[in-house]
């Protein structure tokens, strides 16, 4: 049971790429909030969404294993049995080369032009940082975040992600 959320996000593509990250990095849901980027189904029969187009990662098949939600109550995910973890440049963050990953993870990522709401902030457990000379954009940040994660569960179990679909070559 692991989540990825991602508060007010600011285009449809950063969802969809999202979207992407979490079907890669095999997590089972993807949250957000906000009314700046509605949900797939909101899009459908719409007048109000009319000017959004699926991003192509929301379109394709294999991201099917990956649950949407759009909601402003991550507190009920939380009481669910997630562990929240923010991911956000704090002075007391971790850093995440030295972060253990949490069972049941819910990182939670911030807008592409600010920060994190104290609202969540309120109920996070953890908070980490990525180490980098500039900011990432949203899509690098999950992947690192689940990369390491990928990294860590590797390093203690033995079992890899691998890929899992035809690409076209011949043997």
């Amino acid at each position: 049971m692991t989540a990825v959320g991602l508060t007010n996000p600011k285009f449809p593509h950063n969802v969809g790429s999202a979207i992407r990250a979490c079907s890669c990095w095999d997590i089972d849901k993807l949250v957000w909030s906000g009314n700046r980027v509605p949900h797939p189904e909101e899009w459908i029969n719409s007048e109000e969404f009319a000017q959004y187009r699926m991003p192509r990662e929301e379109r394709m098949k294999g991201y099917k294993d990956v649950e949407l939600l759009r909601t402003e109550r991550f507190k009920e995910l939380i009481d669910q049995g997630y562990s929240p973890v923010a991911v956000e440049i704090m002075p007391d963050a971790e850093n995440l080369f030295d972060f253990e990953h949490p069972e049941n993870p819910f990182y939670i990522f911030g807008p592409e032009d600010g920060g994190l709401d104290w609202r969540v902030k309120q109920h996070c457990h953890r908070f980490i940082q990525i180490p980098t000379k500039h900011c990432l954009n949203l899509a690098c940040a999950i992947n690192v975040v689940l990369s390491h994660r990928a990294q860590q569960l590797y390093h203690k179990t033995g079992e890899m992600l691998m890929l899992n679909e035809n690409r076209g070559f011949i043997n």
